[in-house]
């Protein structure tokens, strides 16, 4: 069970990676392992022209804490390589997600709305995400009963015609920057017409019959 888990983590990581721009390698073979890591394997190689990951899903353990920093020598003075760690949570991963009510999606979209008058711009994105995703699961409740990365979102939504294909090219480029700013990425910004894209977006959805 702890591996079916760990790969169906996997798996739900590679579309948000690629929305970033990534081309992904899961569980490499030794020829596409790069030379400084050793006999170390990665979960997954991420590559991108700018920037290159080696991904990690673990669980909470001194095991893991082990693995970590030894990985994290590997990289020490490795230009254009980063860790990306995914913590997997049990309780998390396998309970399904209620589908929210009308009321609780209106009150976040008002308070999306608040933010972005304010100018709180990347606050406002984030919420919009969260409600994105709420949405979503409203309109494809067996499909994504699960929490699910900002890539597949997009993916399955775009591919059963919920999204056009303007409004997918604009949440990918959306996905990376969400991503850059809760991995700590501070120096992210969204523009205002991007999050006015993004709310027309969700209130879109919001009018749009479940299935």
């Amino acid at each position: 069970m702890s591996e079916t888990i760990e790969a169906e983590t996997l798996q739900r990581l590679v579309p948000e990676l690629e929305a970033e721009g990534y081309e992904v390698f899961v569980h490499p073979n030794k020829p596409l392992v790069p030379a400084f890591l050793g006999n170390f394997s990665p979960d997954a190689i991420a590559r991108r022209a700018d920037k290159n990951l080696v991904v990690e899903v673990l669980r909470q353990s001194p095991l893991a804490s082990q693995k970590l920093e030894r990985v994290a020598a590997l990289l020490k003075g490795q230009e254009n390589w980063e860790l990306r760690v995914v913590w997997i949570e049990p309780t998390k991963t396998q309970a399904s997600l209620p589908v929210q009510g009308a009321d609780e999606v209106d009150s976040r979209l008002a308070e999306i709305s608040e933010l972005a008058a304010a100018r709180h711009v990347e606050a406002a994105m984030l919420l919009a995400w969260a409600t994105f995703e709420a949405l979503a699961r409203g309109l494809l409740t067996k499909e994504f009963e699960r929490p699910q990365t900002p890539g597949r979102l997009v993916q399955v939504l775009a591919g059963t015609g919920h999204l056009t294909p303007t409004e997918a090219d604009q949440l990918r480029t959306l996905a990376e920057k969400r991503t850059r700013l809760i991995h700590g990425g501070l120096d992210v910004r969204v523009s205002e017409n991007e999050l006015q894209n993004f709310i027309t977006v969700l209130e879109v959805m919001k009018a749009q019959p479940a299935h």
